[in-house]
This record gives structure tokens, C-alpha cells and sequence, in this order.
């Protein structure tokens, strides 16, 4: 068994049992909280020896992490020409925080341990009910950590592909919370006119505070979602994303890994409040 145990609480949860009743029960509650309710967030799922440890290395990084600012549309594998100003497809919100891509993580980081724990692919695998799952072979975005601060906004945004891993490590002291609209649009039902309701604020979105440590696999791709603008804060938000794909040896395009590793602007400096 890799080195699972000294990073998951597998009491809490048996992800290395899947085959065994203990774990088939674990795959069962988290889909039927994907069906109802578009993600599963897993609090604990991170023993707090192994918490503190990534986040110490996440706190060690931060001077690295590459800027991030710039507008996004909600539907970025679409072509948004050709819709009216008002339009949701015609929107373009705020993509503002600090990234540090896979590339930037050392041969013995601990974040990248984690990541590389056959395990936790399994367990992402059967959760989405694939027969074969494998980690992404791309050498930037395989792993990525975002780092925002005082003023970054991760805004309205679908994703390209549904089932997202996302891992928090630290939040920030306000703001920083993540909203969503779940299972809003569908691949026949674009529901424009809920999804314009909840980007110009006339809806409320559901909010999921959740604490360091916690897991979370999220259907992005057919629930509109962000991560709210970071108020005044001394510790910056930290959260893991890990990437995969059914297939091996996947990669982005080039296009999107060079947004991420040669970003415009400054080299972020974290953004934190004095005090």
C-alpha cells in the first residue's frame, strides 16, 4: 500500500478496501451525494499529522506561485461568438489568484506523494463509475495548487470535463468560499436564464465551507460554480486540484498550459493583509 496510510484517515475512510464491504459502502454514499446534491465532500479525509505537513510545504511555496489575472468565459471549450452583450455565453468574469504547477513541486514533495497514491485514483475512479482512470501525464497541470489571497476571485465558470479533485489545505480568514449552482445546465438544456440569474447575483448560489483537510470530487461541467473573492486575510487559501483522464498519457493543450506557467503580470507575492 503506497504511502496511503500516513496521509488518509483510512479508518474514516477505507479507500484501500474498495472490494470489501467497507469500502463499496464508502463508494455507495458518495454517489448517491454526487446524484443529489453534484459533488462529495469528504472532511477528514487527511489525517492532521499529514494536513500540517502538506501544509507547512504549501506555506514553503508560496513565494512561487505564478500570477494569475485575467477575464474567463463560463463556457471555455465553446465558441461564445456571435451572442448578445448581455448573454451568459458573452460573459467574462475574474480568473485572479496565484498558481504553482507540477513543475514547481520537488521529487520528494509531499503534495505530490499524495497525488501519486494509486489508491486515491482508484477511489476517483470508481466514484465515477469508470472502468480504467490513470493520473494526467501532463507536467504542468497534472497537479496544480492555487494560492489565493487578499482580493483573488476564482469566478463563475463551468469546467471542460466532469469530476474534479480538488483537496483544501488552508483556508483563507474570509471570503474564500466555494459556491455552486449544481447540475444547472445539462448537455440538451443550456438553462441560460438560471444560469444568468445566479452570475448576476438576482439567485443565490448553495455555499460548502469546508474545513482543511477535506476532499472533494465536484461535477463541474454541468454545475456552474466558483470560489468567492478572498476578503482581507493573513493566510492565503491553499487547495490541491489533481487531474486525471481515462486515458493514459493525456496532456492539455498547449494553450491552457501556457496560461498557467507564463502568466502575464507580476510573479505573485500572496496579496495578504498586514497584522
Amino acid at each position: 500500500m503506497s504511502q496511503l496510510n500516513r496521509f488518509v484517515d483510512l479508518d474514516r475512510y477505507p479507500i484501500h478496501r474498495l472490494k470489501h464491504d467497507e469500502g463499496r459502502s464508502l463508494v455507495s454514499k458518495c454517489r448517491q451525494e454526487i446524484a443529489g446534491n453534484s459533488f462529495c465532500a469528504l472532511p477528514g479525509f487527511i489525517l492532521p499529522e499529514a494536513l500540517a505537513q502538506l501544509s507547512r510545504e504549501a506555506v514553503s511555496m508560496e513565494n512561487i506561485a505564478r500570477r494569475l489575472d485575467y477575464p474567463v468565459t463560463l463556457y471555455s471549450w465553446m465558441d461564445n461568438s456571435g451572442f448578445p452583450e448581455d448573454h451568459p455565453r458573452s460573459a467574462l468574469l475574474k480568473r485572479r489568484c496565484g498558481a504553482i504547477t507540477a513543475d514547481q513541486f520537488a521529487g520528494d514533495s509531499q503534495c505530490r506523494a499524495l497525488y501519486e497514491c494509486d489508491e486515491i485514483t482508484d477511489f476517483v475512479r470508481s466514484l465515477l463509475g469508470y472502468d480504467t482512470l490513470y493520473r494526467s501525464a501532463d507536467p504542468a497541470i497534472s497537479l496544480r495548487m492555487n494560492v489565493m489571497g487578499t482580493g483573488d476571485i476564482f469566478d463563475w465558470h463551468f469546467d471542460t470535463n466532469d469530476g474534479a479533485v480538488s483537496l483544501l489545505l488552508q483556508c483563507a480568514d474570509r471570503g474564500g468560499v466555494f459556491e455552486y449552482a449544481p447540475l444547472i445546465r445539462s448537455e440538451a438544456d443550456e438553462n441560460y436564464a438560471a444560469v444568468s440569474a445566479i452570475v448576476n447575483g438576482l439567485a443565490e448560489p448553495r455555499r460548502a465551507e469546508m474545513p482543511p483537510g477535506t476532499f472533494m470530487l465536484f461535477m463541474g461541467r454541468r454545475s456552474l460554480h466558483r470560489v468567492s473573492a478572498v476578503g482581507a486575510t493573513r493566510n492565503l487559501r491553499h487547495s490541491l486540484l489533481f487531474s486525471y483522464d481515462r486515458r493514459p498519457g493525456m496532456t492539455f493543450p498547449e494553450e491552457t498550459r501556457r496560461r498557467l506557467t507564463e502568466p502575464s503580470g507580476a510573479p505573485y507575492r500572496g496579496a495578504l493583509t498586514p497584522g
